[in-house]
């Protein structure tokens, strides 16, 4: 959490105004648990981001209420707000939903592509391909997120948008897990070269097929460091009876 804000583009935001401040404070959060700059089951203190952001404690309280009731953080049984740990079921439910909300959105994205969205989109391929050959896991997920995000706005259906954007809020710190290794990266990466060249083909099956393909692909190495439910409780319960 220490440096989530400087995570978010691969700079330091810009300062907090007076106006809307817990909007915008949940806004920076909201960027930062979809960019994977936060870790699952990593705590999350109102008082510590408070402080990081220079601004009193009611703006942050209010900001992570919000993230609490969408998914995003949970509070355990000894109180203390975290961000979600995804069991390998909860996992498994977003998964399906995302291939079938995303899909739509590539295939509705890739039949009405205009000039400027193929030059927006290949930008920020350009970035996410940079970030990937430099191993700079901070920058390749925000520019992963920032990619996908990027095809999924040429659909022009800000409601289907919104829809996706709360499932990458959820999932997204489980994404951070398999970052590092450079053959999920690698994976990745060919799957996002084949999305830009369905894309510019207009082809928009081809693009709906290379986003579905890289959700699956990246969700078996996610996947891989999940752990089932019941498994989970019981080992968040040894680990609170532990520190008591």
């Amino acid at each position: 959490m220490q440096q989530f804000l400087a995570a978010i583009n691969g700079a330091e935001p810009s300062p907090l105004q007076r106006d809307s401040l817990q909007q915008q404070i949940y806004d920076r959060l909201h960027a930062g648990l979809i960019a994977g700059a936060f870790r699952p089951g990593e705590a999350i203190s109102s008082r510590g981001l408070a402080q990081q952001l220079s601004v009193s404690a009611m703006p942050v309280r209010e900001a992570l209420t919000r993230l609490t009731a969408e998914g995003a953080l949970e509070l355990t049984a000894s109180r203390t707000l975290r961000v979600r740990v995804l069991s390998r079921e909860d996992f498994d439910e977003v998964t399906a939903i995302r291939t079938r909300l995303e899909g739509m959105a590539a295939q509705r994205a890739g039949e009405q592509f205009d000039g400027a969205d193929i030059a927006r989109i290949r930008a920020l391929h350009a970035d996410l391909a940079q970030a990937a050959d430099h191993g700079d896991a901070d920058r390749y997920l925000a520019a992963n997120a920032s990619f996908h995000a990027g095809i999924y706005a040429a659909a022009r259906w800000p409601l289907l948008l919104g829809m996706i954007q709360r499932l990458w809020l959820i999932v997204g710190p489980s994404i951070r897990a398999s970052v590092p290794d450079q053959g999920h990266v690698s994976r990745s990466m060919g799957h996002h070269d084949a999305m830009v060249a369905a894309m510019a083909l207009r082809d928009a099956t081809a693009l709906r097929a290379a986003i579905l393909d890289d959700i699956t692909t990246a969700a078996r190495d996610i996947r891989a460091t999940l752990v089932g439910a019941g498994t989970a409780a019981a080992t968040h319960r040894q680990k609170e009876e532990t520190a008591k």
